[in-house]
């Protein structure tokens, strides 16, 4: 295998993990943020969902503990939980991988941040 298809390969590879990262990122942001919390109001649960706006934690009333509502909601946060796991595992695959490109000097147009 010679240098040019190595680079060529390396250049594919940053594509594709840099395509898997912007997906990934948007998967992410579909779902909601924050973390259900039990409360106990007389005899009856209730969800809420505990999350930060602009720096401030803020509580959102979702339902009763059984509501198909609060079972959406946590499928949705599971969801997120695992793009965000995903995701960065992802962002240290990329890195790694521009980190070996500009050690052997592999041309490539860097993301502008």
């Amino acid at each position: 295998m010679n240098l040019a298809s190595i680079n060529s390969m390396l250049q594919l590879e940053h594509a594709q993990l840099t395509k898997k990262v912007e997906r990934l990122r948007s998967e992410c942001n579909q779902r909601p943020k924050g973390s259900p919390v039990i409360k106990q109001r007389g005899t009856q649960q209730y969800i809420y969902l505990v999350k930060r706006v602009e720096g401030k934690v803020v509580t959102e009333y979702i339902g009763k503990r059984n509501s198909w509502k609060v079972t959406g909601l946590t499928a949705k946060i599971a969801e997120r939980r695992k793009y965000e796991e995903e995701l960065k595992q992802a962002e240290a695959e990329l890195a790694r991988l521009e980190k070996m490109m500009k050690a052997s000097g592999v041309f490539f147009v860097e993301p502008n941040p």
